[in-house]
């Protein structure tokens, strides 16, 4: 049979060609990039084919795993290949969503033998022809988020990877990769189940041709060692590819967010309430007559849920981190066993409860561990986590999830993951089987309870985890200018609207003298922390820390009792906006005006457009930040050249204009902030035809 070609086009007409002859099976382009040597099967076996696999040791690659069927219809490609004289069978599953240009693939191997197999790899493989290629990937770490940057792919290549389960330590799931010359690229998101790993690797291409790059992706293979029964299946992590507008990340964001709000988040809570943590006042010092204070000024200025962090269980000796696993209530500090009075209490004002665990970590010296030590297993710095794969485990852990929420009547369970791990032969795929089924289950049995996911802030902020829960805390750090930079490399990889960020804010009072004002009319001074602890902070305008934190899941903390009658007033108003909006919020696509800077880069203008997808109205959020001029100009993106759009500032309402769509694209927002570290929102609406 001679060899066949099948192309599938975007909406927008890029291509992905897939090459069949005989037993092999290639890419010829993918979404415009091209693959192979000279669009052919060619080269050593480490760039052929589309897949690696090691079963037994023995290593499957490109004629030694052989195509046994495939299909190709408008949107939807299917391969299987078989290996080892049909022992082990790879299926792929390709779909690609037309409209944002984004294709999922998903695979799985089975076992279609009599004996028992062990994997050791398990990678797809993308083949790029021979150019000179640059990398986009990100490192993340505590307070340090979603830091991306461009680097050129050296001989040897590149490794991107996370241990102990913690998916975005480390590394983030995400990789650009673009032709130096063409400035065409793909980038890949790997919905991780478990550790993960991403290799970009150099294949010589011979003669005087630049090499080849190699792309491998999926479940992590350090410690693979993966038994397969007869007849067993076992499911890959799935992996998005879309294309790079013009080469850059930041232009592919809004499609990414098109397609996992349909696709992913469909069936997600329109919003979510406006809540109030207790960890930013007095951390694990939970004073009862302290909160009733936060509660009276939350209830003032608009929160609908309060929750209580860390400190309120445990009846050993030890601070809060040595007392994880004993979700027992403390007797003798914190509410002295009487938190569901507490709880009725914060009801009674009209708020949700709420309260803050983590289930995964358990001490050593926890009742728990102490009584049945072969349900635990070995994790980081000393503890130990629950092995979920058995069923009685699996069933003691859900069980206190289940009790907390019943006995406290909870509203928000805020679910931490302050440490790694252990080492996994799995590579942890089955135990994160588990712990999202856990999840899953509360969520159905629970509909009125939220999730919200969080570990050490960012450090599981992964797509595949986020689909699990309600929302996602973006990072520890609550410094206003650090949140604003770590949201906007997040927004790559992740939708904006499921980010959770927190408005932290503490009044001195008049203790500062501003300059120009006598003493005694020195204006009140707010601070918030220029870290994840009050250990420094820093001066803040309100208006510029409430507009980071709306632009996504709006959340508070900190000493809200001692604000004055204004502060708590114009919190007040930003918080109603907020409510306003936030289904648009949590719906939007987010076009990043200005690029991703690092954390620490705290100068200029910063620009983000949430566009919702539905009716096309924008809120733009602006920051001016320092060393940056009064005035800037923000062309917009997404809207409809020929239609009208009310312009107007949200604080200014009656002040708008009437501009077209084409107007809006090209010739841009003036907006001018008189002083750095100001923000404010402009809204964008069509008019009705």
């Amino acid at each position: 049979m001679g060899q066949q070609q099948f192309i599938f086009e975007t909406d927008d007409g890029i291509a992905t060609a897939f090459c069949r002859k005989g037993p092999a099976l290639w890419l010829k382009q993918l979404l415009g990039l091209p693959c192979g040597l000279h669009g052919h099967n060619m080269g050593p076996p480490r760039s052929q084919g589309l897949g690696i696999l090691v079963v037994d040791g023995q290593r499957l690659e490109a004629e030694r795993l052989s195509l046994v069927e495939s299909h190709f219809d408008q949107q939807t490609a299917t391969f299987t290949w078989e290996g080892l004289n049909g022992g082990i069978r790879w299926e792929s599953s390709w779909t690609l969503d037309r409209e944002t240009g984004i294709w999922s693939r998903r695979d799985k191997l089975q076992n279609r033998g009599g004996s028992p197999l062990t994997i050791t790899r398990c990678l797809a493989r993308f083949p790029f022809a021979p150019s000179q290629y640059l990398l986009y990937a990100q490192h993340s770490d505590w307070c340090n988020e979603n830091q991306g940057g461009w680097q050129p792919l050296l001989r040897g290549g590149h490794l991107l990877y996370c241990r102990g389960g913690r998916t975005t330590q480390g590394n983030t799931p995400f990789l650009a990769l673009r032709d130096a010359a063409s400035n065409q690229g793909v980038s890949f998101h790997i919905l991780p189940r478990g550790n993960w790993v991403i290799k970009v690797l150099t294949c010589p291409a011979g003669g005087t041709l630049p090499p080849m790059a190699i792309v491998e992706l999926g479940l992590a293979d350090e410690d693979l060692h993966l038994t397969l029964a007869p007849q067993e299946s076992f499911p890959l992590p799935e992996i998005l590819i879309q294309t790079l507008p013009g080469g850059q990340p930041e232009l592919a964001a809004p499609r990414l967010h098109r397609y996992l709000q349909k696709h992913l988040f469909a069936s997600a809570r329109p919003s979510l309430p406006v809540v109030y943590n207790t960890w930013f006042d007095a951390f694990e010092n939970l004073d009862p007559a302290r909160l009733h204070r936060q509660l009276a000024v939350a209830k003032e200025i608009g929160c609908e849920v309060f929750v209580i962090d860390a400190g309120w269980y445990g009846a050993g000796p030890g601070n809060w981190s040595q007392q994880v696993g004993d979700w027992r209530e403390k007797e003798k500090a914190a509410f002295r066993g009487q938190m569901r009075s507490f709880a009725e209490q914060v009801r009674a004002a009209g708020l949700g409860f709420g309260l803050w665990i983590e289930p995964e970590r358990n001490h050593p010296s926890t009742p728990a561990v102490q009584e049945h030590p072969d349900w635990f297993l070995p994790g980081g710095k000393g503890f130990y986590y629950p092995d979920l794969t058995q069923d009685q485990v699996y069933s003691y852990i859900r069980s206190e999830m289940v009790r907390l929420i019943e006995t406290y009547g909870l509203s928000w369970l805020k679910v931490d993951f302050n440490f790694e791990l252990g080492n996994d032969p799995a590579e942890l795929s089955l135990y994160y089987t588990r712990w999202y089924q856990l999840l899953d289950e509360l969520r159905a049995s629970y509909p009125q309870v939220i999730l919200e996911g969080c570990a050490s802030g960012g450090m599981r902020s992964d797509l595949h985890t986020l689909c699990h829960f309600d929302g996602h805390f973006l990072s520890d750090t609550v410094h206003p200018l650090e949140v604003l930079r770590i949201y906007q490399g997040a927004l790559l990889r992740l939708p904006p609207g499921r980010l959770g960020k927190w408005l932290v804010l503490r009044s001195v009072g008049k203790t500062i003298y501003h300059y120009g004002y006598p003493p005694e009319e020195s204006p009140e001074t707010l601070v918030a922390p220029a870290n994840a602890t009050w250990s420094e902070s820093l001066t803040v305008n309100i208006d510029f820390a409430a507009r980071v934190a709306m632009a996504g899941q709006m959340g508070l903390s900190g000493d809200l009792a001692s604000l004055s009658p204004a502060a708590r007033q114009r919190l007040a108003e930003h918080i109603a906006f907020y409510k306003r909006w936030r289904e648009l919020i949590s719906r939007s696509l987010g076009h990043l005006l200005t690029p991703p800077k690092p954390k620490n880069e705290h100068t200029g203008w910063a620009a983000i457009q949430l566009q919702d997808p539905l009716e096309g109205t924008s809120l733009l959020f602006a920051y001016r930040l320092a060393a940056s001029s009064q005035t800037q100009i923000f062309r917009l993106r997404g809207l409809d050249a020929q239609s009208l759009y009310t312009v107007h500032e949200a604080d200014q309402p009656s002040c708008y204009q009437v501009l077209t769509g084409q107007e809006l694209l090209t010739q841009g927002v003036s907006i001018t902030l008189p002083q750095p570290n100001m923000a404010t929102v402009w809204i964008i609406t069509p008019q009705e035809a």
